[in-house]
């Protein structure tokens, strides 16, 4: 299977722009690793070992793996590579590098359809710096160690789901190892529930039991078994093993929707303890129903595309749930959401002056909330969810087009 990783992004970018590896390298990685919250030295060394062709290749420095994944390093990750990437792509060649990159995501599985049709559409619409931006950051965040040293992430997802063990023969998927450098053997395969190749006299038996999904190599139609049992079953599908992985996979779905309710609820409670926490200064004005915002895209510059779509999903999600707490503490008499929204206002208004950029606004906003109510800083999710309450509701930004009309809160006005 191909791979699509930093090193993969660093050899197209080699051949679009005519620089060496190390150069190449430094700049792609330089753009989440001179931000100043990572400080990460990318030297000569760093790159060659990214780009080997053997198991002695290296993955990507954790500092800048998990700034990758960062919000407010985005924007700056973009005008990074505004100001040293995208001058050495010649015009000509600019079709070249989106659609090399494209097709190298395409041919690597663990690259979700929904983030490859996204870079599709940026190279659609001609934004070759957002295209850009998008393709680094990825290539960054995830593994760039080869297939076949060790699992990737997305057989890990897989492993996890079966708890380690086949579901056809419960054998172990890996085992501990004795030899030097080679920590664990992997004794698994990833195989396809519902066979592409499945012979046409089963498939009524199969379809009686299952009906197939709509994408064959779908997450939801690809399970770990141990390779044993992936030989037999590819060679010789029956009925009686696909019903058992088939119900292990509905299994497994079931307690994953558990889990992401009670991480829902878990967000929410720690949401509570902030506006508990903040809610210490004394008032009490009755909250009206928010009907004058703005949509977030009138209030966030165009070029912070990434900050916007962050604050987007934050309120879509959780805007009423906040909103339903702020009514709860001003009928209780605890506080008010005015005095509280001009504390934020001011706080904003502060770091305008300051000059700092919309998404540094946000990452100090969010550190100036956990740090004025001593909050710790496991708080920060939900932090950065209140502060995007904060962005909609007019309390931090202004509009940067004041002839906007006025619009409702519903998610097609944001």
């Amino acid at each position: 299977m191909k791979e699509y990783n930093i090193s993969t992004l660093i050899a197209i970018t080699m051949d679009i722009t005519a620089e060496n590896q190390v150069k190449t390298g430094t700049v792609l990685l330089d753009a989440v690793a001179t931000h100043d919250s990572v400080r990460v030295n990318v030297d000569d060394k760093m790159i060659s070992l990214l780009m080997s062709e053997s198991s002695s290749r290296k993955d990507v420095h954790e500092a800048i793996k998990a700034g990758a994944l960062r919000p407010d390093i985005m924007p700056f990750a973009r005008q990074y590579l505004q100001d040293n990437l995208m001058p050495k792509i010649s015009p000509l060649r600019q079709d070249d590098f989106c659609t090399q990159i494209i097709e190298s995501m395409r041919a690597d599985k663990k690259v979700s359809d929904g983030f490859c049709n996204t870079m599709q559409n940026l190279y659609a619409n001609q934004q070759y710096l957002d295209f850009a931006t998008y393709a680094d950051l990825y290539a960054l965040s995830i593994t760039n160690l080869p297939s076949g040293v060790v699992t990737s992430p997305e057989d890990m997802i897989f492993l996890t789901q079966e708890s380690r063990r086949c579901p056809l023969d419960n054998a172990e998927l890996w085992k501990k190892s004795r030899k030097k450098g080679t920590p664990f053997i992997y004794t698994y395969q990833i195989i396809q529930i519902y066979p592409e190749d499945l012979p046409d006299e089963l498939k009524p038996v199969f379809n009686a039991i299952h009906l197939p999904p709509r994408s064959l190599d779908s997450d939801d139609n690809r399970i770990a078994v141990c390779s044993n049992c992936a030989k037999k079953y590819l060679d010789d599908p029956n009925p009686d093993d696909y019903r058992r992985l088939v119900e292990s996979k509905r299994a497994y779905k079931t307690k994953q929707a558990s889990e992401k309710i009670s991480a829902s609820s878990a967000i929410e409670d720690e949401i509570v303890m902030i506006i508990q926490a903040i809610a210490s200064i004394e008032g009490g004005t009755h909250l009206e129903p928010f009907t004058d915002v703005l949509k977030i895209k009138e209030k966030i510059l165009p070029e912070n595309n990434l900050l916007e779509e962050a604050v987007r999903n934050d309120v879509v999600r959780y805007y009423p749930f906040i909103e339903k707490q702020f009514s709860l503490l001003d009928d209780v008499g605890m506080s008010t959401f005015n005095v509280i929204r001009s504390e934020v206002t001011t706080c904003y208004e502060k770091y305008e002056r300051e000059g700092l950029e919309q998404s540094e606004i946000v990452y100090e906003l969010t550190e100036w909330l956990l740090t004025a109510n001593r909050l710790g800083r496991k708080l920060r999710i939900a932090a950065s969810i209140v502060i995007s309450f904060f962005i909609q509701n007019c309390a931090v930004f202004k509009p940067h087009n004041l002839n906007v009309d006025v619009a409702e809160l519903t998610e097609e006005s944001l």
